[in-house]
C-alpha cells in the first residue's frame, strides 16, 4: 500500500471516530452535507449509513470542516459550563440566571 493510500485510509478512519462522537443536531447536519454533495446514503428506521470509502474527497473536506467545527463548539461549551459551575460554587447565594 502506498503512502498515500495509508495517509487517506488513517484520514478516513479519524473522521469516523469523530462522527461517533456527533449529537444528532450534528449528524442531522452531517446528513445534509452528504446529500447536498449527492452522497450515496442507505436510509432506514434504525438510521443512515454510508461508506466513507466512497466519498469524494470534496465532500471528505466538508464533513472534515463541520467536524472541526463541532469539536470547536463543545470545547466552548464545556469550557462555559465549567465557568458557571466554578462562579456557582465561588458565589453559592447566587440564584440568578447569567
Amino acid at each position: 500500500m502506498s503512502f498515500q493510500k495509508d495517509a487517506d485510509f488513517e484520514r478516513r478512519k479519524k473522521i469516523f471516530e469523530e462522527i461517533k462522537l456527533c449529537n444528532r443536531n450534528e449528524l442531522q447536519e452531517l446528513y445534509r452535507i452528504m446529500k447536498l454533495q449527492g452522497e450515496e446514503i442507505s436510509e432506514n428506521r434504525g438510521g443512515m449509513r454510508f461508506d466513507l470509502n466512497h466519498v469524494t474527497t470534496d465532500t471528505l473536506n466538508k464533513i472534515e470542516t463541520w467536524l472541526q467545527f463541532c469539536q470547536k463548539n463543545r470545547r466552548t461549551f464545556e469550557s462555559r459550563e465549567k465557568e458557571m459551575a466554578d462562579l456557582t460554587v465561588a458565589n453559592p447565594g447566587i440564584t440568578e440566571t447569567i
